[in-house]
């Protein structure tokens, strides 16, 4: 009896802010987050947050002073941004391009999905 594959959830390298708006003077945390059929998850050393799928009110994704892609999700209890990171050395980041354009392509599916 074969058993069935499963995919692995990739988990990204992120920095993530927890408020209503985004500037170069905010304090990001560094993590991990990925994106399953559950939801969106980011942990740090400090917090763990789960956003269920049913809580995802919408997902944008702009260029912070054409700095980087930065992703702005809206759920039930407020907003989160966060943007993938190649490496970050205190508040100073690397953002990786491509991969926050991924993570926001997994993140728009999961809220086209129905309930």
């Amino acid at each position: 009896m074969r058993r069935p594959r499963c995919t692995p959830v990739k988990k990204y390298k992120v920095c993530f802010h927890r408020g209503d708006e985004l500037t170069l003077k905010t304090r990001a945390t560094k993590g991990h987050a990925w994106v399953d059929e559950k939801g969106l998850h980011v942990t740090s050393v400090a917090e763990t947050i789960s956003i269920p799928r049913r809580d995802l009110r919408s997902v944008e994704m702009f260029r912070l002073y054409g700095l980087g892609r930065v992703i702005r999700v809206d759920h039930a209890q407020g907003r989160l941004f966060v943007t993938v990171v190649r490496f970050m050395i205190g508040q100073f980041a690397l953002i990786n391009f491509l991969e926050t354009g991924v993570m926001r392509d997994k993140l728009a599916d999961l809220l086209e999905q129905p309930s």
